[in-house]
């Protein structure tokens, strides 16, 4: 368990912690509320920032679930409707619209 621990860190410190790219993308804040985190904030993002947020929520949402196996191809259509639903209703969280297009 501390190993996934220092893992998942580690990869949240290299994903939010980002300098901006010569394209002049934006990282996300350094510190961010997962529970908290909008559609609006998510949508708003540069896409390959956006790319990056949703890559590493769904894996958090994954691991909410205790997932053991990934599914590109549902995780995909889940993160389709997820999208949709936050482009319908950009208020919502992004991690309660990613689990409620899981189901």
């Amino acid at each position: 368990m501390r190993a996934t621990s220092a893992l998942v860190g580690g990869l949240v410190l290299a994903m939010l912690g980002a300098a901006p790219a010569a394209g002049g993308i934006e990282p996300l804040p350094q510190r961010t509320e997962l529970d908290a985190f909008t559609c609006r904030e998510l949508l708003v993002l540069q896409p390959e920032m956006q790319e990056r947020a949703l890559i590493y929520l769904s894996g958090v949402a994954d691991g909410r679930r205790a997932a053991t196996v990934y599914d590109a191809e549902a995780t995909g259509a889940a993160i389709d409707r997820m999208l949709a639903s936050c482009r319908a209703t950009p208020s919502l969280a992004v991690l309660g619209a990613l689990r409620a297009a899981s189901r």
